[in-house]
């Protein structure tokens, strides 16, 4: 079984899902997964986990699911193993983020999974005080840019930065910590933006029960 997260455009209105669902299944695909990313003018961002049984298909999956009328794809990411169960996920990083004996590899581990997580072209971690960053996954752009990110931040909502969705900010309120996630394609969308926070928020419940010898690294 190949794996994919196929990321689409469909018209917000009943049957559009299921007419998509329908032509997946005329070239064998299996829909496993469904995760509504965003709603906005009339449109719905729906990331569908599919598996087919010949990676030769995926060409044919496309022309068909295009059919549908009002259905655009965005992006279409192969997927080594299993498709991401965000449930199961969660517990994972919750377990993780408590195990952690520091407070450095605490945000490392953070900045690990996030990166992991989104696909995500980097993910780093400034620190609020002193504008300095505190750990990186990935390629991050120049400190001048990151820095016109964290002061961009402080204005609500805190995981949403830059309109063309390319930047997303979470903030450790315990910590006084910055988490910056940066990916080139596809955008990042408001599901998306949320888990973010929700990965920062277990990982600052967390800096929260640490002593204070312990917080200080």
């Amino acid at each position: 079984m190949f794996n994919y997260l196929i990321r689409m455009h469909l018209p917000d209105r009943p049957g559009a899902l299921g007419a998509v669902a329908s032509r997946i299944g005329s070239v064998g695909g299996d829909v496993i997964s469904i995760d509504i990313l965003q709603r906005h003018d009339g449109v719905v961002v729906d990331e569908l986990g599919v598996g087919l049984a010949d990676d030769n298909l995926i060409e044919l999956l496309r022309d068909e699911v295009l059919e549908v009328d009002g259905v655009t794809i965005e992006s279409v990411r192969s997927i080594d193993g299993p498709l991401p169960d965000r449930n199961t996920e969660l517990l994972e990083v919750a377990t993780e983020f408590f195990e952690q004996h520091s407070s450095l590899q605490l945000l490392e581990r953070l900045a690990t999974r996030v990166h992991q997580s989104l696909a995500a072209t980097y993910v780093a971690v400034v620190d609020l005080d002193s504008s300095e960053m505190v750990t990186c996954v990935g390629q991050p752009p120049d400190p001048d840019h990151l820095n016109a990110v964290a002061l961009q931040s402080m204005s609500p909502p805190p995981y949403s930065v830059e309109e063309d969705g390319a930047v997303a900010t979470a903030t450790m309120i315990q910590a006084d910590k910055l988490i910056i996630v940066g990916r080139v394609s596809p955008v990042l969308r408001d599901r998306e933006r949320q888990w973010i926070w929700i990965m920062t928020e277990i990982a600052d419940h967390g800096w929260r029960g640490r002593t204070p010898e312990s917080a200080g690294g």
